[in-house]
């Protein structure tokens, strides 16, 4: 469990260095009972950051709400990204993940805003 704490809300950057979010949550598989009553240890298997990923804590009128405010960023489905763990680097002071943020969709809120609100801007 120490894991989420050297991990949960660090930065993420891609394979270039540049930022692609925060990590919001992990996917964690714990696999069935072995033949000999022994637990196996829980695995991680994602990084899930992006928009809508912390919703699933909240109470349904409060992700409906979350649901339409980023739809009124500009978001026309805000889905959280799934990150998999293999594409993890390193861990330092960020999390390094060994993909482009563009290919996985971590900027796409960034990108919505831009286009619909600050490219609308006079001399933007």
């Amino acid at each position: 469990m120490d894991l989420g704490k050297h991990v949960l809300d660090k930065e993420l950057v891609d394979r270039e260095l540049r930022r692609a979010g925060r990590v919001d949550d992990l996917v964690i598989e714990v696999a069935e009972l072995g033949p000999d009553g022994s637990i196996p240890p829980p695995e991680v298997t994602a990084i899930v950051c992006g928009p809508m990923a912390l919703c699933p804590n909240l109470s349904p009128p409060f992700r409906r709400l979350a649901h339409l405010l980023y739809r009124g960023l500009g978001l026309s489905d805000p889905r959280p990204v799934e990150i998999p763990w293999s594409a993890v680097s390193a861990i330092d002071v960020v999390v390094h993940v060994d993909i482009d943020r563009e290919q996985w969709g971590t900027t796409a809120l960034a990108t919505a805003v831009r286009r619909r609100y600050i490219g609308r801007l006079p001399g933007a």
